[in-house]
């Protein structure tokens, strides 16, 4: 068993590396949509 006088700092680096990337899809997609919205007018 673990001791839990020295408790190991968890990052949960690759959720948050997917949610970053979530983030970024989501603006490129938005930013095309605005974008071609704009190419119409």
């Amino acid at each position: 068993m673990q001791n839990s006088n020295n408790p190991e700092k968890f990052v949960p680096r690759g959720a948050i590396a997917f949610f970053a990337l979530l983030v970024v899809l989501g603006l490129i997609i938005w930013f095309g949509i605005y974008f071609l919205m704009l190419s119409r007018i």
